[in-house]
């Protein structure tokens, strides 16, 4: 199959989705990540908005080798993501690029901006994936992709509906993760810690269903593009 995990930003794949890529991975699916933006907003330390994208960009081409991944980065402002005409073509083009089998992105109901917009607009193109006369560049998908969200940040107002079990992938998780090292000193100006945030929250959910360490996902549910949860892996 073709899986694809479409972020808003670069470190939200390893942070959300990571453990159940690489089990997608170990099965010898293929592996797609589409990013939103690139992230040119999230560091205080490295001095302009270019230099922070085109180091995540690297950090993020980095974590994509453990998943053997096919990278795609639309490349719109951080914290500036809106759901516009343009928009809606390049995440509808991102979808066609992959031809997926199964689609995960962010929850519509996260808190983060940037994290709702691309989900919003995720699941607004979903009924435009067959169509030939929509605004795209690349030709019609000839599948019908389940699509999953992942979980918010540390659980924040959110209910699981399944649970992937990574506890044999979590160690692999990490190290991904650990690519994104320019976020680290980012995400203490929230009080928060990568690392150990995934392994507080990643553990409870394996605490929830009876494992070491889980990621949970709702889904999306529309006529047409019901959820097949044989697909999860």
């Amino acid at each position: 199959m073709n899986i694809l995990a479409f972020g808003a930003h670069p470190d939200d794949i390893e942070y959300s989705v990571a453990g159940t890529l690489l089990k997608y991975k170990q099965q010898g699916h293929k592996i797609f990540i589409a990013l939103a933006t690139s992230g040119n907003t999230g560091s205080n330390e490295i001095p302009t908005r270019e230099e922070i994208a085109a180091t995540r960009e690297a950090e993020m081409k980095e974590a994509a080798k453990f998943y053997d991944a096919e990278l795609r980065f639309l490349r719109y402002d951080d914290e500036r993501l809106f759901d516009c005409n343009q928009a809606r073509t390049d995440v509808l083009d991102a979808i066609r690029w992959a031809q997926p089998d199964v689609i995960f992105t962010h929850a519509p109901t996260d808190p983060s901006p940037d994290h709702a917009a691309i989900s919003k607009m995720v699941s607004a193109m979903m009924l435009s994936l067959p169509g030939k006369l929509q605004q795209a560049t690349l030709p019609p998908c000839e599948k019908t992709p389940s699509l999953f969200f992942w979980e918010h940040g540390m659980g924040v107002n959110y209910l699981p509906e399944v649970y992937v079990d990574i506890s044999d992938v979590f160690e692999i998780k990490k190290k991904a993760l650990s690519m994104h090292k320019s976020q680290s000193a980012w995400m203490e100006v929230f009080g928060s810690g990568l690392t150990a945030d995934i392994e507080k929250m990643n553990a409870f959910r394996g605490l929830q269903c009876g494992c070491e360490y889980a990621e949970t996902f709702s889904a999306f549910r529309i006529h047409g593009y019901m959820p097949n949860f044989k697909l999860l892996p």
